[in-house]
């Protein structure tokens, strides 16, 4: 099965569920935005997008404390967004009028879920919107030309030191620090007060060497400790 053909049959799946009466439109939300955003997902191109990247956040933020998000119903004025997580990085969210019994929709993503995840695993996750990805890149940008920079970037530099002795190469090693800082940035915002947790998540990356984990883990607290007064500075 082609790219395309793959994301056509993913579109139809959204687009039966957008036909079960009361619902006004879904969509898959992903790392980098929306897939069916416009007006497939009921909403414009542009919000459908926000409300992915604030699905987004809420479903690391829950896999973080360790609470896995099962299902969410919000309601907000005479709407209801129902929200299923399908696997780590795509979620499915559905729009539906107040008063829609959601048992429906339960019901026929039973049937789909299979097939959702089979054609997710068939093509590499595209948004409508292309520049999504660019908007986290940027974040990252600014944030690593601002006053949290230098304390990030000793913190990749001891991460790039632990992986490659592990034996990873050091682009393997650039890579995974940029998609750490990109669920960091989907789960909370960046201060010194949530360093620890872009901290934590690039420790578990280094969990097949204990021994490496720990004193990665250790060198980082102190050399952030040391740094302390300054954080507590920019935290004001």
């Amino acid at each position: 099965m082609t790219v395309q053909a793959a994301r056509e049959q993913l579109l139809d799946l959204l687009e039966e569920l957008g036909a079960i009466q009361g619902v006004r439109g879904a969509m898959i939300a992903t790392s980098d935005g929306a897939l069916a955003a416009g007006a497939r997902s009921g909403l414009p191109e542009a919000v459908a997008n926000d409300v992915a990247k604030t699905v987004r956040r809420m479903t690391v933020a829950s896999s973080t404390v360790g609470v896995p998000l099962q299902e969410l119903l919000i309601n907000f004025g005479a709407a209801r967004m129902m929200v299923i997580p399908l696997r780590d990085d795509a979620t499915v969210v559905v729009l539906l009028e107040r008063d829609t019994a959601v048992s429906p929709v339960r019901n026929l993503l039973g049937v789909q879920l299979d097939e959702l995840q089979h054609l997710l695993d068939a093509q590499p996750m595209r948004v409508a919107d292309h520049g999504a990805g660019d908007e986290t890149l940027d974040e990252i940008s600014r944030i690593m030309h601002g006053p949290l920079g230098g304390t990030i970037q000793r913190v990749s530099q001891q991460f790039e030191i632990f992986s490659t002795a592990a034996g990873r190469s050091p682009n393997d090693a650039a890579e995974m620090i940029r998609e750490q800082m990109r669920e960091w940035l989907l789960c909370c915002n960046p201060s010194p007060y949530t360093l620890p947790l872009l901290v934590d998540g690039l420790g578990q990356l280094l969990d097949a060497d204990p021994a490496a984990r720990a004193e990665f883990m250790e060198s980082v607290q102190t050399m952030i400790a040391a740094e302390q007064p300054t954080a507590d500075k920019l935290g004001r």
